[in-house]
């Protein structure tokens, strides 16, 4: 494959900023810190994917507080910890000066590991959960953006606020999310969370250049969940996340990460897997849609190119020849190629994923993360 016959391959800015080509490496969790500190494994495995030449990397769901794991050994962002992060961002230039880190951010909420963290709920509470109080979400809105003001002084690019997947911040946006308080029941209760962090890091930030994003599930599969229209339907109704995605660009958001579904619940929806493999075209769907409320006012992150393995090189650069999606992305092809671009770029053989999900069942039983037939770290 010619890359300067390729649209992959070529330049597109993201805010003030400039991605070198459109491959985006997916936030993939490693489960490999130290009591959540950035440890060695984790800082090889970045170098590693860093040496791909990836347009965008995004860093795996960085927990902003430590009684918000959903992994065992999850990363935690915080001042204590800081320095980690800053020699992860200095490893990661040294192999690729030009490639756009971004910190993705995130509270695990009801998905924090009840053996060994504090399960939180914005409504309806199992029992084994906390019922957050209107103050602890307060306190955890100011640690997300103390979180963004020190991914910046650890020399990311921007941060990317997790808002997908049945975590903290998608909760928070649910029809289903019918709280009392500030922080439920309106369309602008449930998206002052975004809101106002936006509005409070943009005046705080030391740089301009600074992106702002967040990953989002258009529809969750769920009732009352993301993509439905109210609290005790399931259907797909993509009209309220619209207008999330609308808000976004008031906002001065920089991209919309496209994803979809709850891992562990609806999981196929979020990565389909060999005898579900057809279900890439609703995320396809998702990211054209998003692409036609955004045009060029916020760059649109496409989803679910991992289960495609060789045809997803053929199907991406079709989406952005036809203006569907800005950049592509793939999670599990991360971790059974870490060089994906750079060896596509050099029609080199790839390693391509064999959507076996032994790597989720690796994080499943809280064991490191890595792929089972090819381990990145080793290569």
């Amino acid at each position: 494959m010619l890359k300067e016959n390729n649209m992959l391959f070529s330049p597109m800015k993201i805010g003030n900023r400039t991605a070198q080509n459109r491959f985006v490496a997916q936030p993939m969790e490693g489960n490999d810190a130290i009591n959540g500190k950035v440890s060695q494994r984790c800082i090889d495995r970045y170098t590693k994917l860093a040496k791909g030449n990836w347009g965008v990397i995004v860093i795996e769901a960085l927990t902003v507080s430590d009684d918000a794991l959903a992994r065992k050994n999850q990363m935690i962002i915080n001042r204590e910890n800081l320095p980690g992060f800053k020699t992860l961002v200095s490893e990661m230039r040294k192999a690729d000066p030009n490639v756009i880190i971004l910190f993705q951010i995130t509270h695990s909420g009801r998905k924090s590991g009840k053996d060994f963290s504090r399960p939180t709920a914005l409504y309806d509470p199992a029992p084994h959960e906390h019922l957050l109080t209107t103050e602890e979400i307060d306190e955890i809105q100011r640690k997300f953006v103390e979180v963004s003001l020190l991914s910046e002084e650890a020399g990311a690019d921007g941060v990317d606020f997790k808002m997908c997947h049945g975590y903290f911040g998608c909760e928070l946006l649910r029809p289903a999310n019918q709280r009392d308080d500030k922080w439920g029941g309106s369309f602008e209760n449930r998206t002052r969370f975004l809101t106002e962090s936006v509005k409070e890091i943009k005046s705080r930030l030391k740089s301009d250049d600074f992106i702002i994003g967040s990953r989002i599930s258009y529809w969750e599969g769920i009732k009352g969940g993301c993509g439905t229209k109210s609290a005790d339907d399931a259907l797909e109704d993509l009209t309220e996340m619209d207008e999330v995605i609308k808000l976004m660009v008031k906002l001065g958001c920089d991209y919309v990460n496209v994803s979809a579904g709850i891992p562990g619940l609806t999981s196929e929806i979020t990565r389909p897997t060999n005898p579900s493999k057809y279900f890439y075209l609703h995320q396809f769907r998702y990211a054209r849609h998003a692409k036609s409320l955004v045009g060029n006012n916020m760059k649109v992150f496409g989803s679910a190119y991992s289960v495609l393995k060789e045809e997803g090189i053929t199907l991406a650069e079709e989406n952005l020849q036809r203006g569907d999606t800005d950049f592509v992305g793939w999670g599990r092809q991360t971790l059974a190629d870490p060089l994906f671009p750079k060896r596509v770029a050099n029609d080199e053989k790839v390693d391509y994923c064999k959507v076996c999900s032994g790597c989720s069942r690796l994080m499943i039983k809280q064991e490191k993360v890595e792929c089972i037939i090819y381990p990145s770290v080793k290569k």
